[in-house]
């Protein structure tokens, strides 16, 4: 590609942030976008059932496990940015063991990126084109970490970048994994719920989501 790849895995969450946050709207609009969240799957076949088999979920952590079997196979670079004091290099350290023919760095970036500072900003973009690397994974939390991707578009070196959420805090191992199972099961929201209660108001605009799916249905059908 002669322009930087943006991926977006995009969940419930993601959806309502982007109906009251237009300029996050338009930044997913012109991603690469997946699904991320068995409520995406649920509501394109609740609202299209056209779309039965259309639709298939991607887990972040399933991409990212994908393009570092992918980097390790091609001896590519992979940056980590963001995340909490020394998330991005304790992820480095467990991929680094599980992919040692990729290559990795890290750095930590802005302490809040919502008000990021410009000199902040070059020092980070700086770190990363010094490596130049091939997949650059953002953590910097929803929606900051897309807009952040898109508004240093022209100044990064980087062939494909993807926001990764909370991933490298389960690669670190700095919170407690959720069991495939239950994963599968779609019940990945709940096990997070209970293992860190401050979630609660992101996963209202899940419930959020769903009721709103339900609204547009009945519409559909009355």
């Amino acid at each position: 590609r002669k322009e930087m790849l943006h991926i977006a895995t995009v969940n419930p969450e993601y959806i309502m942030e982007a109906r009251r946050n237009s300029k996050f709207k338009e930044i997913l609009s012109h991603c690469l976008t997946v699904a991320d969240g068995h409520g995406i799957v649920w509501a394109s076949k609740m609202l299209d059932p056209r779309r039965q088999n259309l639709v298939e979920r991607i887990s972040g952590v399933e991409l990212v496990d994908a393009i570092l079997q992918h980097a390790n196979e091609q001896g590519e670079k992979v940056f980590l940015l963001g995340a909490g004091s020394g998330v991005a290099e304790k992820a480095a350290q467990r991929m680094s063991t599980k992919y040692p023919l990729a290559h990795f760095s890290w750095y930590s970036g802005a302490l809040t990126v919502k008000v990021e500072k410009s000199e902040e900003a070059s020092m980070t973009i700086a770190k990363i084109n010094g490596f130049e690397p091939d997949y650059l994974l953002v953590a910097y939390g929803s929606p900051w970490q897309d807009i952040w991707i898109e508004e240093n578009r022209p100044y990064l070196r980087v062939r494909v970048a993807l926001g990764v959420g909370g991933t490298l805090d389960e690669w670190a191992q700095v919170v407690k994994l959720c069991p495939e199972w239950v994963d599968k099961i779609g019940l990945k929201w709940m096990w997070r719920l209970v293992h860190a209660p401050s979630r609660f108001k992101r996963l209202a605009k899940a419930f959020q989501f769903g009721f709103l799916v339900l609204i547009m249905k009945l519409k559909k059908i009355l």
